[in-house]
């Protein structure tokens, strides 16, 4: 799971990972026979590689297409971003603009999930984190705010790149059962921020990952 990208010698936060240790990342995956997977892939049932991974980037940050894209063509790896798709439509010099995500999604290396459309952030006021339901809500109140949200981004994605939405990012990797009926039926792959390795065999809902970035490297690299 990866978020930011920053050139090197920025100073970096647990959510930024410099262009040398992105492409470090990556070439040690490819030195230790890993192969690059997507979601369609996943979704396809095909037999995977014996070491697979999928790269995923969450929020849809420029840097995404300026920094990571590049080294990601010049590996021939493959990622999914899962955008909050409301913030494509501003900010341009912040968040992806949908011109980016379509040459990404037209080289066959990046497909897009969703993040939300603007059901992402953290609430004070209810102490709850992105789809997350409010104290004394009611599931109808919920169902009203939360649903049509992720409708929404689907609806947005699907409009803007002419690809299927198959992967639903958890914000912050809050689940909610409340939601769970909706994720299952509109969306194949669910992702939490839980650290551990992927085992589909057990389905491709709340699959677990481990945050990269430069501040915290990883024990590497991961076994």
């Amino acid at each position: 799971m990866y978020h930011d990208f920053v050139e090197d010698n920025t100073e970096c936060d647990p959510w930024t990972t410099t262009v040398s240790s992105f492409r470090k990342d990556l070439q040690w995956l490819v030195d230790n026979g890993y192969s690059f997977v997507l979601p369609s892939e996943l979704v396809a049932g095909k037999e995977l590689p014996e070491k697979a991974v999928m790269l995923t980037m969450d929020d849809g940050y420029t840097s995404n297409y300026e920094i990571a894209y590049p080294i990601l063509q010049e590996f021939g790896a493959k990622t999914v971003i899962s955008l909050i798709v409301s913030r494509q439509s501003y900010d341009p010099t912040h968040w992806l603009s949908w011109d980016m995500c379509r040459e990404m999604a037209d080289s066959g290396l990046v497909e897009f999930g969703s993040h939300t459309y603007k059901s992402h952030a953290y609430s004070e006021e209810y102490n709850t984190y992105g789809i997350q339901h409010r104290p004394e809500e009611t599931e109808e109140e919920y169902d009203e705010r939360i649903l049509p949200d992720l409708q929404l981004s689907i609806d947005e994605i699907e409009a803007n790149l002419g690809q299927k939405v198959l992967l639903f990012a958890y914000p912050q990797g809050r689940t909610d059962d409340w939601a769970s009926d909706f994720i299952k039926e509109h969306f194949a792959i669910s992702l939490t921020t839980v650290a551990a390795p992927a085992d589909i065999s057990n389905g491709l809902y709340n699959l677990p990952r481990y945050n990269i970035n430069t501040v915290n490297r990883p024990s590497m690299y991961l076994k």
